[in-house]
């Protein structure tokens, strides 16, 4: 049963935290309840809270993100949390790196360590590069328009919504659909 639930956790932070942004608590907690439409939003910040507490986002009330422990889960088309599911929120999983079990708030000697970014993220970040320079928008811009484009939809990829925004901008698709695998 507790692998049930961090499984269900790693996909509720998969889907909360793609392109690797930190957010604040209350940030999170608005994704889940307003955005997505998941949970109440005291349900919501109580959970964020409850997640913080057990070590499965790290950092600060006002720059989170997932535990670097965190087996990658993703969830699959039409997913959706429930929040019977999280009663009982096991610790989050240590991370074993030689023999030894290191907590992910206790080893201030990784801090300054630049992280390595997820292929996923590389991906995402040229195709964004390529629609920007395309489009005549800002990067950034990009990125804050196919997540508010995906948070729209629902379940759909951030590749996807940044495939219906250069749709929008009537770009040629032909270049951009070779980023999808």
């Amino acid at each position: 049963m507790t692998q049930d639930v961090e499984i269900e956790i790693s996909k509720l932070l998969q889907s909360s935290f793609i392109g690797g942004d930190s957010v604040s608590m209350r940030d999170l907690s608005r994704i889940w309840s307003l955005e997505m439409q998941w949970f109440p939003p005291d349900s919501a910040l109580s959970l964020a809270g409850r997640l913080y507490q057990s070590g499965w986002l790290v950092g600060n009330h006002d720059s989170l993100e997932p535990s670097p422990s965190i087996q990658d889960h993703l969830p699959e088309m039409g997913w959706r949390p429930f929040l019977s599911r999280f009663e009982f929120l096991p610790d989050a999983p240590d991370k074993v790196v030689e023999n030894e079990t290191i907590h992910p708030m206790e080893n201030p000697a990784h801090e300054n360590e630049k992280k390595e970014p997820y292929p996923l993220e590389n991906q995402l970040a040229s195709m964004a590069s390529v629609v920007s320079s395309m489009s005549g928008l800002e990067k950034r811009e990009v990125m804050r328009r196919a997540e508010r484009k995906r948070r729209a939809l629902g379940p759909v990829s951030l590749e996807i919504a940044i495939l219906l925004l250069a749709r929008e901008q009537n770009l040629e698709m032909e270049g951009l659909i070779g980023y999808l695998n």
